[in-house]
């Protein structure tokens, strides 16, 4: 009998190292090989189209002039490829200048302390300043930008016979004139006609 529990003692106590044993955690193994990607997820919905940008007009050509000078009489001469014959006889030609923050145009309307006047021949574009007693300016502004907006006609039709179409290119500038004057549109004002041509400010 005492055999028998001095073996059952030992037995227990083997069992129970053995047990212990198992429960540790063995040493990590190496990384298996990656498995099989997945099935791609279904395309999301399309953003909404954003709006369209406002149309821009490509029968007018603006030329830019950044601190254009003075001659020592007073004449500003403004070389434009631009102003071709068929520009000098058809086309309507509008020139402004920025005098400080504000824009003045060369037709002949008031800027400070008098006004500009303007006229052009093939290739090139005068400006004069004149004071309120339509003498010459002799202090000559400081001029930081000027422009000169060449609008041409998008159909070409010529005059035919004996006739006068007035369709033609040869009564464009009167009717181009006429369509700014319906629409409220003062030919002097710089903004208006820049928005009216959908042309950029500066």
């Amino acid at each position: 009998m005492k055999i028998t529990m001095k073996f059952f003692k030992y037995a227990m106590l083997f069992l129970t190292i053995g047990i212990t044993s198992c429960s540790k955690d063995g040493d990590v193994g190496a990384t298996g090989p990656q498995g099989i990607a997945g099935i791609d997820g279904i395309d999301g919905t399309d953003g909404i189209d954003g709006t369209n940008g406002g149309d821009g007009n490509a029968n007018v050509e603006t030329i830019i002039f950044i601190n254009p000078t003075w001659s020592p009489s007073g004449l500003m001469t403004l070389q434009v490829p631009g102003i071709t014959q068929d520009a000098f006889d058809y086309y309507l030609i509008l020139g402004f200048l920025k005098e400080g923050d504000a824009w003045y145009s060369s037709n002949g309307n008031q800027a400070v302390g008098g006004y500009y006047k303007g006229y052009y021949d093939v290739g090139r574009y005068f400006i004069r300043a004149y004071d309120f007693n339509d003498v010459i300016d002799q202090t000559r502004p400081v001029i930081s930008q000027a422009k000169i907006i060449v609008i041409e006609p998008s159909n070409v039709i010529l005059d035919t016979g004996n006739g006068k179409n007035e369709n033609a290119i040869s009564n464009f500038r009167k009717r181009k004139l006429k369509e700014l004057s319906d629409a409220g549109i003062d030919i002097n004002d710089y903004y208006a006609i820049c928005k009216f041509f959908n042309l950029p400010f500066e």
